[in-house]
């Protein structure tokens, strides 16, 4: 067994946000960091580099940057079905499945491809990893229910903020936050596709978060001046974020 007695903190994305569902043992983390140890995919911004229907046969993490996951309807519509932040998996190999999602680069990212052989390997071997992997897929299921929830039973402004809150959870959790602000690469467009608003309904909804001092989005960086007063406005209860 790994030394268990002096754990690692870690800058890498995906190790930090793994530490945070299960302790790693500086030889778990090691194993990591060996399995990362390749070449970077490189993106620019608004580049589709996993189509739907695809069936890729490397695991694929976003080390860098912001992308979302994609549904599009036959006549052109999209659905923003999750954004995607640093250290998170855009797809896992399962067999012959297909994708059923698109996922596109909302800024210029780094993307980790990893074998999918190498990467099932090293989780099975690690008790520690195999469980940090697991409650991570709990979480990616989490946060869908509260996104079916959001577009079901929450209004414009409780959708709009409780996705704010949300985002400001997930980056703050990876040290992506600065004091109460976090870069925002989301366009009003995108922000209309991931909560089912209308790019008129959203700029109301932005504008009316502004004025009641709940939201600064200014130059592509979003602060939440009163993140305790938005949460509670919006029901936003973090603990789907940490089981």
């Amino acid at each position: 067994m790994g030394n268990m007695t002096a754990p690692m903190l870690s800058n890498d994305p995906l190790i930090h946000r793994l530490q945070r569902f299960q302790p790693l043992s500086s030889d778990d983390i090691h194993a990591l960091e060996r399995l990362c140890a390749v070449p970077r995919r490189r993106l620019r911004a608004r580049t589709e580099f996993l189509s739907e229907g695809d069936r890729p046969g490397q695991v694929s993490i976003l080390h860098e940057g912001w992308a979302c996951k994609l549904v599009m309807l036959p006549d052109g519509r999209r659905q923003i079905a999750g954004f995607l932040l640093p250290g998170d998996l855009l797809w896992r190999p399962a067999g012959d499945v297909r994708l059923d999602y698109s996922v596109q680069a909302l800024t210029e990212v780094s993307i980790i491809p990893i074998g999918a052989a190498a990467f099932e390997f090293q989780f099975a071997a690690r008790p520690a990893l195999a469980t940090a992997l697991a409650v991570r897929d709990r979480v990616e299921e989490a946060i869908q229910r509260r996104w079916l929830v959001n577009l079901g039973q929450r209004s414009a402004l409780e959708r709009i903020g409780h996705l704010f809150c949300e985002l400001h959870h997930r980056l703050d959790a990876i040290g992506l936050v600065d004091g109460t602000g976090f870069a925002f690469p989301v366009t009003q467009v995108e922000l209309g596709e991931a909560t089912g608003l209308t790019p008129v309904h959203v700029n109301r909804t932005l504008r009316a978060l502004r004025h009641q001092g709940l939201i600064d989005l200014e130059s592509r960086t979003l602060r939440l001046p009163q993140p305790a007063e938005l949460a509670q406005r919006t029901l936003f209860d973090p603990g789907y974020l940490e089981p």
